[in-house]
């Protein structure tokens, strides 16, 4: 029996998580407060918590304000979507599923790292069945390239 994946597609949407913000904000203060109730000297408690929740709320800003993409499945084809176009193609795609955040780490042409994660409220049962989907059949037509002798 022939398979049709290679002519399905689908579209997985990726948007920044209202609960990120919220996690990195909490533990920045979090580790501020633990700054300030350790043993380290007096002078150095203050700036450190200080810096530490200012880590927190960077960090989440800098995440709220990533722009949404979307990734696009076409048989053993996974790539970004710009604008309704076609984007560059995701190479060696992994993903990792840890409790109830999704994880797709996979890399762009010209070497760059893509990492996504997709928390509860950014993609439902059927958005990461699949993306599980498509990154199976992506590894399954992925070619192994010999290694080079030196």
């Amino acid at each position: 029996m022939v398979s049709s994946s290679a002519s399905s597609t689908c579209r997985i949407d990726w948007r920044p998580s209202r609960w990120l913000p919220r996690v990195l904000r909490l533990i920045g203060l979090l580790a501020g407060l633990s700054l300030l109730l350790s043993a380290l000297p007096a002078s150095l408690r203050s700036p450190l918590a200080a810096l530490a929740a200012a880590e927190g709320w960077r960090l989440a800003r800098r995440e709220r304000r990533r722009p949404p993409l979307s990734l696009s499945a076409t048989g053993a084809i996974l790539r970004i979507m710009n604008g309704g176009e076609e984007g560059p193609v995701l190479h060696a795609p992994r993903l990792r599923e840890q409790g109830p955040l999704t994880l797709l780490c996979a890399t762009l042409p010209g070497g760059r790292r893509l990492r996504l994660a997709w928390w509860p409220d950014t993609l439902d049962a059927a958005g990461r069945r699949q993306l599980r989907l498509a990154v199976a059949a992506m590894s399954r037509h992925d070619p192994i390239l010999p290694a080079v002798a030196a």
